[in-house]
Formats: C-alpha cells, structure tokens, sequence
C-alpha cells in the first residue's frame, strides 16, 4: 500500500509541475508534443526549471522539478541519474530564477458588444489588455506573458525578443468580469536566453574557425594538402551540424504559439527540384587520404576532394553539393548561404576505385532553398506588419480616446494577437524544415 501512496504521489506531482510550470516559467512545448515531432528522449528539452527524467519501464520522458526528480529516481520509477544530471539539479535547487523583465499595464480597453438583427446586443467577450514588457540588463529572446483575470488566464508569447534594457509594447484579448481583476507576469527567468546565446556564439565560432582552416586548403593539384588541417574540418563540420541541430529544436519547441497543438503545424517536408540556373561546380583537387580503409576491397580508396561551389543569379539558402564515385555518394552540405554571383570552397571524403571518376554535382535541392527563403520572406513581413500594428496601437493610446478611438484600439489588439501567433508558427516551420534536411 505504501508504495501505491507514493506512486500516486509522485504521479501528482509531475502533472502538477506539468500544469503549472507555465505560470513559473517560460515555457517549451511538452515533452509529449515534442516527440510527436520526432525527436527522441535525449533530444527532449525542458523548461527552465525542471529537470529531465526518463521512465524505467516505459523509456517515457517527463520534465519534472529537481527534488522530484530526485525521489523518483531514488524508488526506481525514474532512471538513475549521472553525475551530470545531478549536479545539473544541484545548480537547479540553488537558482532562484528572477524575472528577466517586468510587466507595465498601458490601457485596459473593453471590446465593444455587436448588435445583432433585432438591435439586441450581444453580452461583452472580453477586453483588450494592452502593456508594455521591459527587459533587465539581458535580451529576452523568447518573450512569454502569463496573463490573469477573475475569468481566464492564458500565456502569451510575444514573437520577437526584447533586446537589454528596451520595452516592447503588445496587447492581449482577455475575458473578465471586472476589468481591474486584470494582472500579468513576465514568465522568462533568462535561462533559455542564455542557452540560445551560447548556442548562438558557439556556432558563429565555429563557423569562423572553419572557414580559417579551409583559406589554408590548396587551390590546386600542385600544393600538397595538410591532412591534420583537413581532419580538423571534418571533426568541425560534424560539431556545428549537433549545435545547428541543437539551436533549431530549441527554436522549435520554444515558438510554438501556447494552446497551438504540433499536429495542427504544417511544417513542411523537403522537396527537391531542377538544380538553381546558372550554378555550377568546380573540382579544385583530389588526392588520395592517409590511412587504409577498412573495407575489404583491396583496389578501394579514400580520396580528399576540394570542390567550389558557385552560383549565378540567384542565392542559395541551402547548398548541397553531390560527390559522386564508381563506388560511393556523398552529400555535402555547405555551412553558409552562397549569395548571387559568388563561390565557396568546400572539402569532403569519398571512397573511389578510380580518382578520375570523382565528380561532383549540383543538387536538386532548388525547391527546399526557395521554400526556406520563402518562409524567412513570410516571417519579415509578419514582423514588419507586427510592428507596425503595435505602432499605431501605441500611437493611438497616447491620445485620449473616444467610443470610435476605443473600437480602432480594440481592432489592433485583436490583429496583433492573429499576426503574433502567425509569426510564431513561421518561425517553427522554418526551423522545423532546416532541422529535417
């Protein structure tokens, strides 16, 4: 019986660490949504706060807070945790995790009844809360309000961050029965600000670390190649494609607009095409690499390939490269954008039995590139008209206004709201379609 009492004990508390969580924290999608995206239990991210735990019987993940994760692991429900994992609960207990910002009410606007055919009106849904968000000394990156009335509650998510020390004015529709029950929070403690950033900052290093190292690849056959240089390449290329991997689950976790289920996200599958007019390749070197393959063909080799990539007219967004072989295929894809009427260097290992059929070659990869541009092109006009909207929301509030001045105000909000939730679920496609390519 004691251990049926403290089944359901524990059970409680990780679905009310679940439902509350949003009210503490900034909050990531669940766990049980995320895999519905595909990613697997070491890929599961958690809220700020809580702690990842995998179930023994099941393998199923919860996020949970520190001192429940610990006692869950400690009965056996829960795997053992690492020495990581541990001291990871350890800085968890210690953090207080204070606001990264704070909330400042603007106006609280009544949204106006509609009359209907017999001249009746119909009973008030609502109010628009209109407020300003202020960030501390740090950028918020995934600004999360978490909006309360004597009527409702629900959190809201901003769209674009809030940069240090700056103040971002927006607005939410909001049910209550009087209108000064109205409060909000700023759920964001700074964590997954920080996260992103080091991410961010690891990633740019590596990207300059690598195109150092490619200016010393030789451009011709004649210049011997530096096989520690070029090892150093692939070991770079293989660590900022997991950081890449890494940044887009986060962004894609931590976008999803609140109450909006991942299902119901069209995040787009890859599509190939005809190769972009007027790209074009250009082998630069191929030299046979160090070592023996494993391999048991005796007449198999393993060559070192310089290649530049080139394009025309247009700029590509995604560049993947084929190299092709009598005996093997390799795709490459290239760690920067190419821009109109520009080339970039790449290296790849191929096995071959005859260097001299080592081609590469364009990639139908036309129709992902313009489907990622056309995202990023949908997600800068959504911002631009979210700005806007919030503009003149701000400009018509500093005025005083009258029933017709109220109604504009109202509209704005509720445009913000729908061009607010449109950005977030662009802002998922797009990271959701890079991470599957």
């Amino acid at each position: 019986m004691k251990s049926i009492g403290f089944l359901i004990f524990f059970l409680g508390a990780i679905l009310i660490s679940g439902t509350f969580v949003s009210q503490s924290f900034a909050d990531v999608i669940s766990p049980r949504q995320q895999m519905k995206l595909d990613f697997t239990a070491e890929q599961v991210i958690c809220s700020e706060g809580l702690v990842k735990i995998i179930k023994s019987s099941s393998g199923k993940v919860s996020c949970v807070k520190p001192t429940t994760a610990e006692k869950l692991a400690q009965n056996g429900w829960a795997k053992q945790l690492s020495e990581q994992k541990l001291e990871e609960i350890k800085t968890k207990k210690v953090a207080k995790g204070e606001p990264a910002g704070t909330i400042e009410k603007i106006a609280t606007l009544k949204q106006l009844s509609k009359k209907g055919i017999t001249g009746t009106s119909t009973s008030i849904s609502g109010y628009a809360y209109v407020f300003e968000a202020c960030s501390n000394s740090k950028i918020i990156r995934a600004p999360e309000i978490y909006v309360t009335s004597d009527s409702e509650a629900k959190s809201v998510k901003l769209g674009s961050m809030i940069k240090a020390d700056s103040c971002y004015t927006s607005s939410v529709i909001i049910k209550a029965a009087d209108p000064a029950s109205i409060d909000a929070t700023l759920l964001n403690k700074g964590g997954i600000s920080q996260k992103i950033l080091s991410l961010e900052n690891q990633i740019a290093d590596l990207k300059n670390r690598i195109s150092a190292a490619k200016q010393k690849i030789p451009l011709s056959d004649e210049q011997k190649l530096n096989p520690e240089n070029l090892n150093n390449i692939t070991s770079m290329k293989k660590e900022l494609k997991n950081l890449q991997d890494q940044l887009r689950r986060y962004l894609m976790v931590l976008y999803v607009p609140p109450n909006v289920k991942v299902s119901k996200i069209d995040i787009p599958k890859s599509i190939t095409g005809k190769p972009l007019d007027g790209m074009s390749t250009n082998l630069i070197s191929v030299t046979e690499s160090v070592g023996k393959l494993e391999s048991g063909d005796v007449n198999l080799k393993r060559f070192n390939v310089v290649f530049e990539a080139c394009t025309g007219k247009e700029s590509v967004r995604l560049p993947i490269i084929y190299l092709i072989s009598d005996s093997d295929y390799v795709d490459v894809k290239l760690i920067n954008r190419i821009i109109s009427n520009s080339c970039q260097v790449g290296f790849e290992r191929i096995n071959a039995i005859d260097s001299e059929t080592i081609i590469a070659q364009i990639s139908g990869n036309s129709g992902v590139s313009k489907q990622i541009s056309g995202l990023e092109k949908q997600i800068d006009d959504l911002k631009n008209s979210l700005d806007e909207k919030r503009k003149t929301l701000s400009q018509l509030l500093s005025k005083k206004l009258d029933s017709s001045g109220e109604e504009s105000a109202v509209k704005l909000a509720l445009d913000i709201s729908q061009l607010r939730t449109d950005l977030l679920e662009a802002r998922t496609q797009v990271n959701g379609l890079m991470l599957g390519v």
